[in-house]
């Protein structure tokens, strides 16, 4: 039996090669338990995309929150595009973690994703 399940989705859906810009990643944890836990995702992400605007960032930690039994809960957090990333399906790894009472990890879920880059325009 699974504890969490994770859904994901990205807006707006792609991302512009070879220039800046930006997408967000939206990720709903949802716990399949009758108790109350804490959730964190980890977001690993190719060296092409990043998750800080300014400087390369391949991974990072999203604090989802407490969810109630048989409840959702909500993460968000942006993917940027640079000079550097070039039209492609990015894999983006995602993984949940669910925290009991006692603050030790009780359940662990992964989830893969695809971001796509694309060129816009002709140059």
């Amino acid at each position: 039996m699974t504890l969490l399940k994770i859904s994901s989705r990205f807006y707006p859906i792609r991302l512009n090669a070879f220039m800046r810009s930006e997408a967000e990643l939206s990720i709903e944890v949802e716990n399949t338990t009758d108790l109350t836990l804490w959730f964190e995702c980890d977001v690993l992400l190719p060296d092409a995309i990043s998750l800080a605007p300014d400087r390369s960032l391949g991974k990072g930690r999203l604090r989802v929150g407490i969810i109630d039994p048989r409840g959702k809960g909500t993460g968000k957090c942006k993917i940027y595009a640079g000079v550097k990333s070039y039209p492609d399906r990015y894999p983006i790894q995602l993984i949940a973690y669910a925290y009991g009472r006692d603050g030790a990890i009780i359940g662990r879920e992964e989830s893969k994703t695809e971001l796509r880059c694309e060129q816009v325009g002709s140059y």
